[in-house]
């Protein structure tokens, strides 16, 4: 049984103790209500106050029984409740070294700093394709736990806590706290702390956008931009959009980037001779090579180099059958 479950018992008793001493006095005794419930509360507290009124033998009997039983709910009370808080800050101590203990073995994994409506909703979609990801945020540990996300409690700005939350192993970060300054300083302190990780800010003026990239952003994300183009697009564009929205959320069809490898059997081999689309049913709408040079509707003849990046659109589960092409 839990402790908590116990001091509701406990309790329980207690309160059914002064109830029924309450009614014994009034019933015993012909004592009115206000009489009673006063001596039953004097007994049970030990304060030494004399009787409220004379008792005869039943009343005594009574007082007997409110003693040994009450006195025995009061301290199983207590003890419930000690228990109750030393053992919740013991479990919440070991929780806090299992959490730090997994984010210490953490590599490759996104940090994301702010756990708002845009941050909780990029840790769910994460989560959702089983990326590994490590949230710091100020106050919404109950929330993370629920969610059963890593977390670093704490401000996001401190390199403590972005320390904490392993940046130095980490491929990216992303930073949306609701201060444009915060997202600025936070980029400059992961920079600072990891030339490599890829960066990318939130900016909710647009003022703020090279300032960010000034600090280290990789990438710079406007909601209100965002928004904006959003809605142009399904003025003008809806099917598109939906299209992109399916893709985006991996509905019945996803986009994804597939990297080639020094070791990948598609390096050095032309995309008809590569059996792409017969072994992972996809088909390939972009080519970023590795100097940065991108080839949009690649053709046949098109030859796959090492560090390429390829951007590929086919049916649902795609990472499954990605993973087959490095075989």
């Amino acid at each position: 049984m839990s402790p908590r479950k116990r001091l509701f018992i406990s309790i329980s008793v207690l309160v059914l103790v002064q109830l029924t001493g309450t009614a014994g006095y009034m019933i015993l005794e012909g004592q009115s209500f206000l009489d009673s419930l006063y001596m039953t509360v004097i007994t049970l507290s030990t304060v030494g106050y004399q009787e409220a009124f004379p008792l005869d033998q039943s009343g005594r009997i009574l007082t007997i029984g409110i003693i040994i039983v009450g006195y025995s709910a009061v301290a199983i009370s207590i003890a419930n409740l000690v228990s109750l808080i030393v053992g919740g800050e013991l479990r919440s101590h070991r929780e806090r070294l299992r959490m730090k203990d997994k984010i210490a073995k953490l590599s490759g994994h996104t940090i994301i700093c702010g756990f708002g409506r845009m941050g909780s909703n990029i840790a769910m979609d994460l989560v959702r394709e089983n990326a590994e990801c490590v949230v710091i945020d100020r106050d919404v540990q109950n929330e993370l736990e629920e969610r059963g996300l890593l977390y670093v409690q704490g401000d996001a700005t401190n390199d403590h806590e972005l320390e904490a939350a392993g940046i130095r192993r980490a491929a990216a970060l992303v930073t949306c706290l609701s201060s444009d300054a915060d997202n600025v300083y936070v980029t400059l302190s992961a920079r600072g702390l990891c030339p490599t990780v890829k960066i990318i800010a939130r900016a909710e003026q647009k003022s703020t956008e090279p300032k960010l990239k000034r600090a280290g952003a990789d990438a710079v994300i406007s909601p209100q931009t965002i928004g904006a183009n959003k809605a142009v697009g399904l003025l003008r564009r809806p099917h598109v959009v939906d299209f992109a929205d399916m893709a985006a959320k991996g509905v019945d069809i996803e986009i994804a980037q597939y990297q080639v490898d020094a070791g990948s059997p598609l390096a050095g081999k032309a995309l008809k001779d590569s059996s792409i689309r017969e072994r992972a049913d996809v088909m390939v709408v972009a080519i970023k090579r590795g100097d940065g040079r991108q080839v949009f509707g690649p053709g046949p003849q098109e030859v796959i180099q090492v560090d390429d990046q390829l951007i590929v659109i086919g049916r649902g589960g795609l990472a499954d059958r990605l993973e087959r092409l490095s075989i």
